[in-house]
């Protein structure tokens, strides 16, 4: 018996086949390219992802003997497909850092008001979301809106062009600005003050649902069993909490990608309006639990500058030692704490700000400075941004008592221990990087049967590889410099109006 589990991004999607007991037997990626039709317009063809799709379950199946039981489908989030009643895509996807839209945003909101939005939501209202953008295609594009059959986002696309159905998962329907937190159903006041029919909407489901089964005919030339069954997966941020087997409240997840993300679970919704004007939304998760996402643009993507600016003779002892160059980094930076402060906004600010004119700092260089104190204080800079959002969580109701680390720059003993010395938490790794992968998998086992619960699945497959905790001492001065960075930001706007 095996399981297949779909990871779709906006660069490109891959296809992983595992066991019961989560062993990858086979896997397949294809990258497909975004385009830039103007200023801030990006977009993404629909149809070349889903021949991507095909393509990855193909390549991978090949190696699989065993029946396949069901899939799922891990998703970006906000970019959706609007198609017609053949199941066509009219028009390219226009991506979430696409800015058409704004105009329709301020529009709608004259006839619904951004608290009502918030309290109905947990978001605060962004051109960023599907809702904006589809208003903008039926003011612009008013032929083919008509022509529109159903607004489809990402996961839900793939599952209606594996089998038919129009069914989408409450996490993924969350990031459109329509769907309702606390009813979990798709929110009539929005959608009638967008001008948008609700019968375009798929249908809502909790994630790790059985939704339907592939298409014979499809199946036949995938290469996969005609009974496999199609489960509604999740955002791609919630899928990595579950494949790293975050279930109980107090625990939160720390994804370690170029982006860093946190999604802790809760319960409390009593903040929900105020959490949505700080930009942590509430997201429905499972037994009765909700999570939030807080992240930074700049997570391994500011070691990846470092790599870039300062390491190119790590570079090159990398390439012949056949190892990787943040081994080598690893190794040599200082083992105590800096003295040097980094604002981590190399690509702008993320939660809460969403600040795109902001820039990233390095405070308190000296002529004693080695750029290995700049490698370790990149990772400090990360963990005190992490930290402000941990504490603004806190004040929402949204309390963590303990991190449980994940993702590419979880590999990083250093970085996992200055980051419980700052948060002034353990920090759990979890064995399995790729969490995301093994997150579909879950949710599709649990779908048919496969395993009892979400809980039992989670005990069976995900392992804690190590447990790092606060040292007092590096407690007590990180205390002091966190102190220092949080005058960062407000220092650095300053600095913009001069």
């Amino acid at each position: 018996m095996a399981l297949m589990g779909l990871d779709l991004g906006t660069t490109g999607v891959k296809s992983t086949i595992t066991d019961n007991a989560g062993n990858i037997l086979s896997a397949a990626y294809q990258e497909y390219q975004t385009t830039i039709q103007g200023e801030w317009e990006y977009e993404l063809d629909p149809s070349t992802v889903w021949a991507s799709t095909k393509y990855v379950i193909k390549e991978s199946s090949k190696f699989v003997d065993e029946e396949i039981l069901a899939v799922s489908v891990s998703s970006f989030g906000e970019a959706f497909v609007a198609v017609d009643e053949n199941g066509e895509p009219l028009l390219n996807t226009m991506l979430q850092t696409d800015i058409r839209g704004k105009e329709e945003l301020a529009d709608l909101l004259t006839r619904i008001s951004t608290d009502e939005i918030r309290a109905k939501t947990g978001l605060n209202p962004a051109v960023t979301f599907s809702v904006p953008k589809i208003m903008w295609i039926k003011a612009n594009h008013p032929d083919l809106y008509s022509h529109i059959h159903k607004i489809l986002l990402y996961g839900a696309y793939i599952l209606y062009k594996l089998g038919g159905v129009s069914a989408i998962d409450y996490t993924l329907a969350d990031r459109s600005l329509a769907f309702n937190v606390t009813a979990k159903d798709w929110d009539d006041d929005i959608l009638s003050a967008a001008g948008i029919q609700r019968e375009l909407m798929p249908d809502v489901y909790p994630l790790g649902t059985v939704v339907g089964t592939i298409k014979p005919e499809l199946a036949d030339v995938l290469g996969v069993n005609r009974d496999m069954k199609l489960v509604t997966g999740a955002h791609d941020q919630i899928c990595v909490s579950i494949g790293a087997g975050t279930i109980e409240e107090g625990i939160a997840t720390n994804g370690m990608g170029s982006v860093d993300n946190i999604s802790p679970v809760f319960t409390d919704l009593s903040h929900l309006e105020d959490n949505a004007k700080h930009n942590y939304p509430s997201v429905p998760y499972m037994d009765g639990k909700y999570t939030t996402i807080s992240y930074i643009y700049d997570g391994g993507t500011s070691l990846k500058w470092f790599r870039d600016a300062f390491g190119y003779q790590e570079v090159a002892a990398a390439h012949l030692a056949g190892v990787s160059v943040y081994d080598i980094f690893n190794k040599y930076i200082p083992q105590e704490p800096t003295n040097l402060l980094v604002l981590p906004h190399f690509s702008g600010a993320a939660v809460p700000y969403f600040d795109e004119d902001a820039r990233g700092m390095i405070v308190g260089i000296s002529s004693a400075t080695r750029k290995t104190d700049i490698y370790r204080a990149l990772m400090e800079g990360v963990a005190f941004e992490q930290r402000m959002n941990i504490e603004n969580m806190d004040r929402g109701g949204i309390h963590i008592n303990k991190v449980r680390a994940t993702g590419g720059g979880s590999r990083s003993d250093m970085w996992l221990q200055i980051k419980a010395d700052i948060f002034n938490r353990d920090v759990e790794r979890v064995h399995m990087k790729e969490s995301g992968t093994m997150g579909v998998i879950i949710m599709a086992g649990v779908a048919v049967g496969l395993f009892d619960s979400f809980a039992s699945a989670m005990k069976k497959l995900v392992t804690i590889d190590k447990v790092f905790h606060p040292d007092p001492a590096r407690v007590a001065f990180y205390n002091q410099q966190y102190k220092k960075y949080l005058a960062l930001y407000p220092f650095s706007q300053q600095l913009r109006l001069l």
